[in-house]
């Protein structure tokens, strides 16, 4: 797969895997992974791509057993949707020599 881990390729690499060691703990499901292959891909459509990462997330969410570790997750996946959404369109079908 293509994943950067959360956040775009432009970001500092230790941001990008600091977010992402943070975003393992609230998801266990490779969201980002399929979100950033279908974006260097260019396919499904970028809306598509975030609606499927969003789901991914909340569904990790609802397996949770705490109640705040619920509320966390689902105020971070709606968050990081908020901001592929924002500034996704950087970076859709946009990324040379990933795949």
């Amino acid at each position: 797969m293509a994943g950067n881990g959360l956040g775009p390729k432009w970001l500092p690499k230790k941001l990008r895997v600091w977010i992402t060691d943070l975003g393992k703990i609230f998801f266990k499901e490779a969201a980002w992974e399929i979100h950033d292959t279908s974006y260097a891909r260019g396919n499904p459509a970028r809306s598509e791509c975030d609606r499927g990462f969003l789901r991914a997330m909340l569904r990790d969410a609802s397996e949770t057993t705490s109640t705040g570790k619920i509320l966390a997750c689902c105020l971070l996946a709606w968050f990081l949707w908020a901001l592929v959404r924002l500034l996704g369109w950087m970076t859709y079908n946009n990324y040379k020599g990933i795949l």
